[in-house]
């Protein structure tokens, strides 16, 4: 999935700040939207739905997904421990 285009001279820049934002998010929710985006091409719509509900309530009832609301709420940046 191609999001942002940038300058040759850009590219390594951008690809760090890249890999540093996804190694500081919850990796629990990176492996569940990976598994979603590999089932979506031979899902019917209705499995995909159901397969994204299960997922968010999954993610939605991990210490992470508390953490990053108290975060939130304390103004301050998530430490997620996956």
């Amino acid at each position: 999935m191609i999001w942002k285009a940038v300058e040759d001279a850009d590219l390594m820049r951008e690809a760090e700040a890249l890999t540093a934002s996804l190694a500081q998010a919850p990796t629990a929710a990176l492996s569940r939207m990976k598994l979603l985006f590999a089932a979506a091409g031979t899902n019917t719509l209705l499995a995909q739905l159901d397969l994204e509900a299960r997922l968010q309530g999954e993610c939605g009832r991990s210490d992470d997904y508390a953490e990053g609301v108290r975060a939130f709420q304390e103004k301050r940046p998530p430490v997620f421990k996956g």
